[in-house]
């Protein structure tokens, strides 16, 4: 119970940290942020497929 509690607090942190930097970034970091953050909820999407067909 305590790990998920430690992941929320890490969750909200860096939620927090990036919002504050987030207009000092350029366009070109912010794109790459963007990308990586949809790319891993479609790796995460097909993992989770394949964990239920096989």
């Amino acid at each position: 119970m305590p790990k998920y509690a430690l992941i929320g607090l890490i969750v909200v942190i860096a939620t927090f940290v990036i919002i504050n930097h987030w207009s000092k970034l350029t366009e070109k970091t912010k794109n790459k942020i963007i990308a990586s953050i949809f790319g891993i909820i479609a790796i995460g999407f097909v993992v989770i497929i394949a964990l239920l067909i096989f």
